[in-house]
């Protein structure tokens, strides 16, 4: 007697919006499978333009829309052992109501899928779709917070990207990439990352009820999600908060072009270190340095000594922005006459990820 393909017939079917988490963790339950959540924003408010979407040699079709949540196959190519082939798999991606222009895309397909044609096709819909970021200190706090709230014995990592900051002959700071498999419990992890000056990428742990194992999840930088149980809670607890953060980083980086403005004033954004970060005046060069590295980017550097100012110009849609260090613990970050939300965003996720993180402040609202 054949079996029934539960993920197929999971697909097939056409799920409310409301209950569709809930029926994913209730999946899972059943099946030997795993959940990917991917949090997004975009610059439209639903994702009807997606149907019919071509991104090279990836094709979306809308298969079917419920209200708030949408159902797509992605038909791919891809090379492998010199041959090229072509295959295909489904996603769903679920409007957040409550929270305008941010977007969950869920995909309960192998990982190949994930990696070769999914976060590819959403990188490719950039400035349109874009992904996000998540602070290394929100990630642990998250973490603890996920922990804490299930009243779980440990969480046991058991493999981690990070990169860690190292000097090398010159005295310059470098960033060396990391994949370890620490078996570590999450305190330790975290104090070990912070020891050796470093931050996860990502990080796939465990969940201990004393000494049984409930769950395999991971969480990435960019605030993607993946769990082969507990995924209600694991929603609840990491991509609600990311989502919420999505949301008003479009409020916060919205209207910072000088064209936007009647009167084609500046509107500043402020990283806050919260310490004296450009004590040191090799910390300018450091800075300079990390800023070059910005991919599709003209960077160009007006005073490096005592004081910074860079003028930095995204070739991809043309927005241009002034950074300058003026004091010992903050940057000041100023668009000009264009400066779209994608291209802020990149330029900070840039700033956290390849030089140091900090507090993102309205620069009005800190001196007002």
């Amino acid at each position: 007697m054949k079996s029934f393909n539960y993920l197929a017939g999971f697909y097939q079917a056409r799920h409310d919006p409301q209950s569709f988490v809930r029926e994913l963790d209730s999946l899972l339950a059943s099946e030997n499978a795993t959940v990917r959540a991917i949090p997004f924003g975009s610059d439209s408010p639903n994702v009807a333009w997606l149907g019919g979407c071509v991104r090279g040699d990836k094709e979306l079709t809308l298969l079917y829309r419920n209200d708030t949540l949408s159902a797509f196959r992605l038909d791919y190519k891809f090379t492998e052992q010199g041959l090229e082939k072509s295959a295909s798999g489904s996603f769903f991606i679920l409007q957040q109501s409550d929270l305008e222009n941010v977007f969950v895309a869920f995909s309960i397909e192998p990982t190949t899928f994930f990696r070769r044609a999914l976060i590819p096709f959403l990188q490719g819909l950039y400035p349109t779709v874009m992904l996000t970021f998540v602070a290394h200190r929100k990630m642990k706090r998250l973490m603890d917070a996920f922990k804490s709230e299930g009243d779980y014995t440990d969480l046991i990592i058991t493999r981690a990207s990070q990169r860690l900051r190292y000097r090398d002959g010159t005295q310059s700071k470098k960033i060396m990439p990391m994949v370890s498999w620490p078996e570590m419990t999450l305190a330790e992890a975290f104090q070990w990352i912070e020891e050796h000056n470093g931050w996860f990428q990502s990080i796939e742990f465990k969940v201990m009820s004393r000494d049984r194992a409930l769950a395999d999840i991971g969480f990435s930088r960019q605030g993607i999600v993946n769990a082969n149980a507990l995924f209600v809670r694991a929603y609840q607890t990491f991509i609600i908060p990311v989502c919420k953060t999505i949301h008003a980083n479009l409020k916060l980086f919205s209207r910072r072009a000088r064209l936007e403005r009647p009167d084609l004033s500046a509107n500043p954004l402020v990283i806050d270190f919260g310490h004296d970060q450009f004590q040191d005046v090799e910390e300018n060069h450091r800075l300079i340095q990390a800023m070059q590295l910005l991919k599709g980017t003209s960077v160009s550097v007006l005073h490096g000594n005592p004081y910074v100012h860079l003028s930095i110009l995204d070739y991809y849609d043309g927005s241009a922005f002034d950074l300058w260090v003026l004091d010992r613990q903050r940057l000041i970050i100023v668009p000009q006459l264009k400066a779209s939300i994608p291209a802020i965003k990149r330029l900070i996720n840039h700033v956290f990820d390849d030089y140091a993180e900090g507090r993102l402040l309205d620069y009005d609202h800190q001196h007002s």
